[in-house]
């Protein structure tokens, strides 16, 4: 299925998207649900917006039924927005015209992207997982987080009116974002403590990519050949150690299972997620572990067991080194300022 955007206001493409795909919405508050159609697939988009519309938080979470290729017509400058999008799960491709490289993303990895008066359009594969969290900031509110910080020139190169061009920069996401994205993704808040929490993490979001785009823009760059077919290897290899994490396969037969060899699985996954085969299990067990602790349903060796852990003490190393704190101790911290910010019930 193919749908054509005319405008990035959300109101008017709101309208263009339920007439296309006849996905029902509801409303509440400053929170809007986008819910699909059985016929396109199963899940929603959510879209929280703050600051009179300058900035928006988007929330994608389905899994489609066929192919979605989402178009977007050019745009003039002025409401051309500047977009944070962090790929949680699944493949996202697409293509920005006046951009030669191929814009594309798969999970552990965000992107800026500038469109300028550009058109763009994204595709969506079914029968995969995709989850987002894109954060959409309006040209003007960028141009005042970036101030006069000569550090962060080369973002306002391209909002320059008199030399506007696409951009689009792709990164690893790191630990800290991973935490603030699974901070969203499970907001126990309702109400105006769920906006306020909701849009500090959002800004917490943008500081930190602003941060890691700049170290990155001042490192040579390496080379990045994949081919798509390359990518979705690379793609199962990762999904194997995660549904794998317990009891995962050795290297060579990891190679063997996605139907490559070891040095092609060495050289492509760390071409495809910026770290190696292990270095990214290790991660996303730190990853996980962080968000079972938050949830303070599990203990801290129930934690260490679930991550695939031998034991709590070994567990515990591993956990300090990543985070500076022992599992306990995160826990306990967590639970505090859950408790401080956790909306009060009346007793009245």
């Amino acid at each position: 299925m193919k749908v054509s955007l005319t405008s990035t206001d959300f109101q008017i493409a709101l309208i263009e998207f339920q007439q296309q795909t006849g996905i029902t919405y509801q409303s509440l508050g400053c929170e809007h649900t986008l819910v699909l159609p059985t016929n396109l697939g199963k899940g929603q988009v959510r879209n929280i917006s703050f600051r009179e519309g300058m900035l928006d938080l988007f929330i994608q979470q389905h899994i489609l039924n066929e192919n979605l290729l989402i178009a977007a017509a050019n745009e003039t400058p002025a409401s051309s927005p500047v977009v944070l999008k962090f790929f949680v799960a699944g493949l996202v491709g697409g293509a920005i015209q006046g951009i030669k490289a191929e814009v594309s993303a798969i999970a552990g990895q965000y992107c800026f992207a500038y469109c300028a008066d550009q058109s763009s359009y994204a595709e969506f594969i079914a029968g995969q997982g995709i989850c987002t969290v894109e954060i959409v900031i309006a040209p003007q509110l960028f141009q005042e987080m970036l101030g006069d910080d000569q550090q962060l020139s080369h973002f306002q190169q391209w909002l320059d009116p008199h030399d506007l061009k696409p951009y689009w920069a792709l990164g690893q996401t790191t630990q800290a974002m991973a935490i603030a994205l699974q901070q969203i993704l499970h907001c126990p808040y309702q109400g105006a403590t769920r906006r306020l929490y909701l849009e500090s993490k959002s800004l917490e979001l943008i500081m930190l990519a602003l941060e890691h785009r700049n170290t990155q823009e001042s490192t040579p760059k390496q080379p990045h050949s994949l081919k798509p077919e390359d990518v979705m290897v690379m793609h199962q290899a990762r999904d194997i150690l995660i549904n794998q994490m317990r009891n995962h396969p050795s290297f060579l037969a990891l190679a063997r299972q996605v139907g490559t060899n070891d040095c092609k699985l060495k050289q492509g996954f760390r071409a495809a997620f910026g770290t190696t085969v292990f270095g990214y299990l290790h991660d996303y067990r730190m990853a996980q572990a962080a968000e079972l602790l938050r949830s303070n349903q599990v203990t801290v060796t129930g934690v260490a067991t679930t991550i695939g852990f031998a034991s709590r003490s070994a567990f515990a190393v591993s956990f300090r080194r990543k985070y500076g704190l022992n599992p306990s101790d995160y826990q306990a911290a967590y639970r505090r300022q859950s408790w401080l910010i956790a909306p009060q019930k009346n007793s009245g």
